[in-house]
């Protein structure tokens, strides 16, 4: 079975032809519901939006091209392609493709020259090596010790990025990565004030990154022909291919052996979606894999679905005042001048992305979820965040529109397809859930399991949190293993509310250790509570 995976941090320029190749190379089933796809679709250009505004050119270009492929190669294919409920998004997704792909030939140059002046730097620094090596052969017959100095400037070169960005261990830089969202926060935070003052609502501002054109009037003109736009599209695509495919394709090996990504989106159910690219760097030294779980006690799970979210708005700020206020430390550099290096892997060994954890955010979902925990009822969340150089920063808790037990908690109709329209509008990814445990003890149960993958196959990174206040450890974050967890539980057929799992290492601990989530010290958040009532 193909698992999700994620690009690594970019340790250099890509060429056109790698970045090509990596957005052509997912996996497109049609077990999966067209209704999933028009969001994973969504979802990509959401990311290519976070790209471009993070200053990440190439994979933006990546995200968009991918869209491209879905939108015009495999949705097509899809058996409920001309259902009349499916026209409308279907249409906006090929205006969407229409104006990206205009961007996509915008930015090509760009990325050209940023290889081109990699290559050379690439041409120098090899010659450079070679003649101190040949230098050091003769001094050694010399019998001459090298300068004390030369060891210490090539070990700093491999900190650096091709673009000279710096890489950076968040788990070893919290305060700084802490520092450096701040900073990106505030700095989105202006624009949005200056989109405002133009008279942009947010969702026409995030519509705009995207591509996605609202106005769709012509497209459901009787007799107009969306197929022609189509196909107008389909040739400066397949065009700008040919042309790419003959160009530079020994660069196109250098990204290393293949690997599965899946792109994150919003999961009702866990079918996977499977995307692939290549590692573009390698995983740093780890620390040893803790190879069992939390202990697992008696609560055995619910049904599988994701929680998702409603229309109803109420936003505020964490009770730490001090992350509103610029940091105390020293002025940071830009945040495009680092990037966050993952530090932790998969059972199977690919990167996952360092996570950015408010300390605060656990305490104030037991605030909100208290009436229910009092009365034995569960409580559930989303976690949305944006990306900060290669960083996922949780920025936002929202509560969805749901129906709870003491032993489950699931988000209504009208709340799972509202949560993908707020987060579409407010440019939020999804990475993951809480959720309360208000008499058991803290651990994933086989409901939890099939709820978390249903994220986790849509974003490797994403995560469970587990909050049981009346026991200890009274919380824990959690992610199935990748493998065994993850595939044993898309496997598993049972629709039980209560089932067993033969396979017993279904999850492990990510916060901390060998895990990918960090707490970043003076992070704050939004809360946006939608349920009614």
């Amino acid at each position: 079975m193909a698992v999700s995976r994620h690009h690594a941090a970019l340790t250099r320029p890509l060429s056109i032809p790698e970045i090509v190749a990596q957005a052509q190379d997912f996996e497109f089933s049609t077990r999966t519901t067209l209704q999933q796809w028009l969001k994973a679709a969504k979802m990509l250009l959401t990311e290519a939006a976070i790209c471009e505004q993070d200053g990440n050119i190439q994979m933006a270009y990546l995200y968009l091209y991918r869209h491209a492929e879905l939108v015009l190669d495999n949705l097509p294919k899809h058996p409920d392609y001309k259902d009349p409920s499916a026209r409308e998004e279907l249409a906006q997704a090929r205006k969407a493709l229409q104006k990206n792909i205009r961007k996509l030939e915008d930015w090509k140059p760009r990325i050209e020259r940023e290889f081109s002046r990699y290559a050379k730097a690439l041409e120098k620094r090899e010659a450079e090596r070679q003649r101190v090596l040949e230098e050091r052969q003769r001094d050694e017959r010399a019998g001459i010790l090298p300068a004390k100095g030369a060891s210490r400037r090539r070990e700093s070169d491999d900190g650096i990025l091709g673009d000279g960005s710096q890489i950076i261990n968040a788990t070893e830089n919290s305060q700084l990565a802490v520092d450096l969202a701040q900073r990106e926060i505030r700095r989105r935070d202006a624009n949005k004030q200056t989109t405002r003052r133009a008279g942009l609502s947010p969702s026409e501002v995030a519509n705009r990154r995207r591509g996605i054109v609202v106005d769709d009037s012509h497209a459901t003109e009787p007799g107009y022909d969306q197929a022609d736009g189509t196909r107008e599209v389909g040739r400066q695509l397949y065009g700008h291919r040919r042309r790419e495919s003959v160009s530079n394709e020994k660069t196109a090996k250098r990204g290393g052996d293949r690997q599965a990504y899946h792109y994150p989106s919003v999961p009702s159910r866990e079918k996977a979606m499977t995307w692939t690219s290549p590692p573009l760097q390698p995983a740093l030294p780890l620390p040893e894999k803790p190879r069992h779980p939390p202990a697992r006690p008696a609560k055995e799970a619910f049904e599988t679905s994701a929680p998702a979210l409603p229309p109803k708005h109420y936003d505020s700020r964490p009770s730490t005042p001090s992350s509103l206020q610029p940091p105390s430390s020293p002025p940071t550099p830009a945040a495009s001048k680092y990037t966050f290096q993952p530090t932790a892997t998969t059972e199977g060994g690919s990167p996952l992305r360092t996570m950015l954890l408010p300390p605060s955010l656990r305490s104030t979902f037991l605030r909100l979820a208290g009436p229910n925990t009092a009365l034995n009822l569960e409580t559930c969340g989303i976690l949305c965040g944006t990306i900060i150089s290669n960083a996922l920063l949780i920025s936002h808790l929202i509560l969805p529109d749901q129906t709870s037990t003491p032993e489950t908690c699931d988000t209504t109709a009208a709340g799972d397809a509202a949560l993908f329209d707020y987060c579409s509008a407010s440019s939020l990814l999804v990475f993951g859930w809480i959720h309360t445990h208000p008499s058991q003890t803290c651990f994933l149960s086989s409901r939890d399991c099939h709820t978390t993958a249903g994220y986790q196959v849509m974003m490797p990174e994403a995560i469970a949190i587990v909050c049981a206040p009346r026991h200890e450890p009274g919380w824990g974050v959690f992610r199935l293993t990748d493998p065994p967890g993850l595939p044993h539980v898309l496997g598993c057929t049972q629709t039980g509310t209560f089932h067993p799992h033969a396979e017993r290492e279904l999850y492990t601990d990510a916060l901390g250790g060998a895990g990918h989530v960090v707490e970043g010290p003076g992070l704050g958040f939004e809360v946006v509570d939608l349920r009614k009532g």
